[in-house]
């Protein structure tokens, strides 16, 4: 039965653990919507011992995998998004901090010294690019790009970690430089943008913010010094990729799944992925849009017909909505049966006796409550779990990036539940 615990002895333990420092590398790239540290640290502390493999399906920036990997385990993860796996790889790399300082010294020198010109076909496909970014911008986020390319081919000795770290530490400044208002979840060229452009406040310098944002990171790394556990994160789809090589090796499943209609985490990115060129067309952005389980983006002949589950529970709200709005209960029903199949999956992976532990919300979709928490563990009891615990987890509104209400289908959430079932 799905009820509250209020005197959960796992609350006063996290409560605890967020008054902790959160290890630098979190903030390595802006990421909306992302876990906070204390939860993945707090639980692999109280469930694991050093050199477990940690796991999970919704790897996002990778949260999870850096505190696995700073409290010495191993982890494995899967993310549907190629950005975001970039910046969880990058996040969880042995870096040298010495190498580092070496690196900069010649590179930064190099792009400082850079007045190459750009031409027009170096710029990489941005539906309103010149919208977004001023032409001086654009110049030298290219020759920062190109500079790095022409640096590590010429010093292969390196290796693509040292590279990737210095391509995605300009992915994280891309927001910054562009006419986005980094107040926003969502890229937008605010009026209050305009105003602070017309009274002359705002003084973009590329090269400066590039060269702050490689230093300032560069220091992060040294919480894994001396660390020899692997992470494992993969590209793909969490409904469908192959995990068998983890069948029953996992030690604990950490995860923050999508929220049914929450908010399009893709679009929070969309600069930065075209920038980086991970995506290159508006084409390849709607498809990898369209496969995210909670996407909202359907087109009207992908919800004609209703789509049911295998549980009565939830199909009688799926009925309930249809009858309001029937793209809404195509996503609801679309939600469920996806997550059916990853927690599926982590019954298979995770070892007998071991716990799944899962931050989630319920969601409300024009003005209908869905009780994910309560639907997401009836399908995990028939699927090789049993419920453990169940408490709410106090948020800090002042410090949520996501508190505005999410799009046309959804709204604002307000708590969220951490939801522990053990493997049976």
């Amino acid at each position: 039965m799905f009820k509250i615990n209020e005197k959960s002895k796992l609350v006063e333990g996290l409560n605890e653990e967020k008054k902790l420092d959160r290890a630098d590398i979190h903030s390595f790239h802006r990421y909306y919507g992302k876990l906070i540290p204390a939860i993945p640290s707090y639980f692999i502390k109280e469930f694991t011992k050093e050199n477990d493999v940690i796991f999970d399906p919704f790897s996002g920036s990778g949260t999870v995998a850096v505190e696995a990997k700073r409290l010495k385990r191993n982890f494995a993860g899967v993310e549907i998004n190629p950005l975001s796996v970039q910046i969880a790889k990058v996040k969880t790399y042995n870096l040298d901090e010495e190498i580092l300082d070496k690196i900069n010294n010649e590179l930064l020198q190099i792009i400082e010294k850079d007045k190459t010109k750009v031409k027009e076909d170096e710029k990489p496909y941005i539906m309103n690019r010149n919208h977004w970014f001023k032409d001086f911008v654009q110049d030298d986020l290219i020759r920062i790009k190109r500079d790095i390319d022409k640096y590590f081919d010429k010093n292969k000795e390196y290796g693509i970690e040292y590279k990737k770290f210095y391509l995605l530490t300009l992915s994280a400044i891309i927001k910054n430089v562009s006419n986005a208002d980094t107040r926003h979840v969502f890229p937008g060229f605010s009026k209050r943008m305009h105003q602070l452009e017309e009274e002359g406040k705002i003084h973009t310098d590329v090269k400066a913010s590039f060269k702050r944002a490689v230093k300032s990171r560069a220091k992060a790394y040294s919480i894994y010094e001396n660390n020899k556990n692997f992470t494992d994160i993969l590209e793909g789809d969490s409904t469908e990729i192959d995990l068998s090589k983890y069948k029953n090796k996992i030690d604990l499943i950490v995860t923050n799944p999508p929220y049914i209609s929450s908010v399009r985490y893709i679009e929070t990115l969309k600069l930065e992925m075209y920038w980086m060129e991970v995506i290159k067309t508006l084409e390849e952005y709607n498809n990898l849009a369209h496969e995210m389980i909670g996407n909202d983006k359907l087109k009207k002949e992908e919800y004609k017909d209703i789509e049911l589950t295998n549980y009565k529970e939830i199909n009688e709200v799926i009925y309930d909505m249809y009858s309001i709005d029937i793209k809404s209960a195509k996503i609801i029903g679309e939600f469920f049966n996806k997550m059916e199949k990853v927690i599926i999956k982590m019954s298979k992976l995770l070892k007998k006796n071991k716990y799944l532990v899962m931050k989630i919300s319920d969601s409300k979709m024009k003005k209908k409550k869905i009780s994910t928490g309560e639907f997401l563990t009836l399908i995990a009891e028939k699927n090789g779990f049993k419920l453990k615990d169940v408490f709410l987890d106090e948020i800090n509104n002042n410090s949520r990036s996501l508190t505005t209400a999410r799009n046309t289908y959804s709204d604002i959430i307000t708590h969220d539940y951490i939801i522990i079932w053990e493997k049976i």
